[in-house]
């Protein structure tokens, strides 16, 4: 069925939004990624399809950190496959690249050095760069793109009652387990860090205490909508590096994340 990948793969390049980018990746990065990956990524597939995927996904990461320029966590297990193996590919080559398609080359960071703000800067500019409010409760797509791709003990966000909460995803990339919410990226954590202003918040709180529908919008990664009777929503989903628990019933700072970049050499 690589054939078929292939396929879809081809397609895909061509309708993305980062198209001219994703043609000019080195001509030898899916070989090195698929070489790579699964040891540093158990389970992880390695079809066309999903590299494409996983590449679109690095590339928003490098566009949202060039629009903040200020540190921000990378929310894709499997676009941090990438990233990785590019890194040991060719980082010099890849230096480039983002100087060429990005103004600046994009550090590769440990999230102990990106500071707690990361995670809700990466997600207040990728819902800019997906046309999605800042304050609202839609996960962005590269958010997303974990659950999508049911990357192997990726990180899952999900929208539910006007928050975004989490899970790691287990073993087959599939939610386990009740999300709870991200400290990190509550509508309080977003006032509180500048990221969107008091008559925002205001707003969006009105929203959920009033039940508003818009409220309860999720992308769905499982096929559902909306938030169940556990108090999960059904969709969405992110990462940062192959480190971390299983999932809990809370999550602290460092949930959801495990490396990301910007912010200067």
């Amino acid at each position: 069925m690589e054939w078929l990948n292939q396929l879809r793969a081809r397609r895909y390049g061509r309708v993305s939004r980062y198209r001219s980018r994703l043609a000019d990746l080195p001509p030898g990065l899916a070989a090195a990624w698929r070489r790579s990956a699964p040891d540093e990524f158990p389970g992880i597939p390695t079809d066309a399809f999903f590299f494409v995927r996983a590449a679109e996904g690095l590339l928003n990461f490098f566009d949202a950190v060039s629009a903040r320029r200020t540190p921000c966590s990378l929310p894709s297990l499997a676009a941090d496959s990438v990233w990785h193996a590019w890194l040991r590919h060719d980082a010099a080559g890849l230096e480039n690249y983002c100087r060429r398609h990005f103004g600046a080359p994009v550090p590769h960071r440990e999230a102990a050095l990106l500071g707690r703000g990361a995670l809700a800067a990466a997600l207040v500019a990728c819902r800019s760069i997906d046309g999605i409010a800042a304050q609202g409760p839609a996960v962005p797509g590269l958010f997303a793109l974990d659950a999508r791709l049911r990357m192997p003990r990726g990180h899952g966000y999900w929208s539910c009652r006007g928050e975004v909460v989490y899970r790691r995803l287990d073993g087959n990339g599939r939610r386990s387990g009740t999300p709870q919410p991200h400290p990190d990226i509550t509508l309080a954590a977003l006032l509180a860090a500048g990221l969107i202003g008091s008559q925002a918040y205001d707003e969006a709180m009105r929203g959920q205490q009033g039940g508003d529908p818009g409220a309860h919008g999720a992308y769905g990664a499982d096929g559902g909508n909306g938030c169940d009777g556990d108090g999960a929503a059904g969709g969405g989903a992110g990462g940062g590096s192959s480190g971390g628990s299983s999932g809990g019933s809370s999550c602290g700072s460092s949930c959801g994340s495990g490396c990301g970049g910007g912010g200067g050499d």
